[in-house]
């Protein structure tokens, strides 16, 4: 295998190590360190206080990056000031890589990793020339990158050229399924609306079923302390709060299910795939590509309403636990993610290079 020169360009939400809790920041990590145990060279662009074991270049938090432009843009001027270095560029933040990389002498990746829709926000703008100017050309600039998305939900909504590679995670870290089938429902990530806590809780109690909650109230305080504080009893209803790594893979391995009612078209939950990988089954919202990390009836249930979510929690005896980590196998190693991107990488390297 030929060894490349490859850069990565993360996000500067937060710093990028084994225990990052964004999903995106989780992802880009993972991909770096399978893509250096491959043996390639590898250069990541990331905030202060990340780690890795690729050659790591630290720049701004992202409290600091979030006042200019400038520093939006940070991680994207570094590696393309860099370009040199490497053989491919892959970026994990699109939308101003995407604004200048047909001046790359070199092929760029941009993976997606959140809704496309997303895009429309950096298009407003209150003098309507300034919005024509770049819709005009968007399209052509995304010529001139590689798109891919973590699923086919997101490609579907997209008009242009574009791969599909499914997020990874690293399955050796992850507990292999208990014999038991747990002793209460689950509900993990951010506690707002759009992530359907409450939902989730009103499910568990009306299926007569103990529910524990972890994460974080990022920008949702209030939304906690109106729909979820009032039903905690420590008993029925208990939370937990954020979760480190060894907390959520016991977590995760010790429910009897992960409830995961997302009010938003979610591209890629990371959490649902973390659940697959301990062998806890998954009862979602039908909607987005949670119907391509979970069969119907067989690694979990997909759902459309609190009542049906409560039925379905009193059908989890119909579930194989071990298939659920079997389908974590078969579609969401890092490993295979990480040959997936080299694959790609190696296409475009011999593609520009027979121009």
């Amino acid at each position: 295998m030929e060894k490349l020169r490859i850069g990565q360009i993360g996000t500067l939400f937060e710093p990028i190590s084994d225990s990052s809790t964004n999903g995106l920041s989780q992802i880009v990590h993972v991909l770096t360190e399978e893509l250096v145990a491959l043996g390639h060279d590898v250069t990541l662009y990331a905030p202060l206080g990340s780690s890795t074991s690729a050659k790591l270049v630290p720049l701004s938090s992202f409290e600091h990056a979030s006042e200019t432009i400038l520093g939006k843009v940070l991680t994207i001027g570094a590696a393309f000031a860099d370009w040199r270095n490497f053989d491919v560029i892959h970026d994990h933040t699109r939308f101003f890589s995407t604004m200048f990389a047909h001046l790359l002498p070199i092929p760029m990746v941009s993976t997606v990793h959140h809704p496309i829709i997303f895009d429309e926000l950096h298009w407003h703008h209150p003098h309507d020339d300034y919005e024509r100017f770049f819709r005009a050309r968007w399209e052509r600039l995304l010529q001139s990158v590689t798109t891919v998305f973590a699923s086919q939900f997101q490609k579907a909504e997209f008009k242009g050229k574009a791969e599909v590679i499914y997020s990874g995670l690293p399955l050796d870290k992850w507990s292999t399924p208990h014999a038991d089938r747990g002793h209460y429902v689950g509900f993990l990530g951010a506690i707002n609306e759009s992530k359907g806590t409450r939902q989730a809780v009103d499910a568990a109690l009306m299926a007569s079923e103990k529910i524990v909650i972890a994460g974080t109230m990022f920008e949702s305080t209030e939304y906690f302390r109106q729909k979820i504080e009032p039903l905690i009893d420590n008993d029925r209803v208990k939370f937990i709060g954020p979760v480190n790594f060894e907390q959520k893979r016991r977590f995760l391995a010790d429910a009897k299910a992960m409830l995961l009612p997302i009010q938003w078209d979610d591209p890629m939950p990371t959490v649902a795939m973390e659940s697959l990988a301990s062998g806890t089954p998954v009862i979602g919202w039908n909607r987005s590509s949670m119907g391509e990390i979970v069969e119907d009836g067989q690694s979990g249930f997909l759902v459309s309403s609190v009542e049906e979510m409560a039925s379905r929690i009193k059908d989890l005896h119909q579930i194989d636990y071990g298939e659920c980590r079997a389908r974590a196998e078969r579609l969401f190693d890092s490993k295979k993610m990480a040959v997936n991107y080299v694959a790609l990488y190696q296409r475009l390297i011999e593609e520009r290079a027979s121009r």
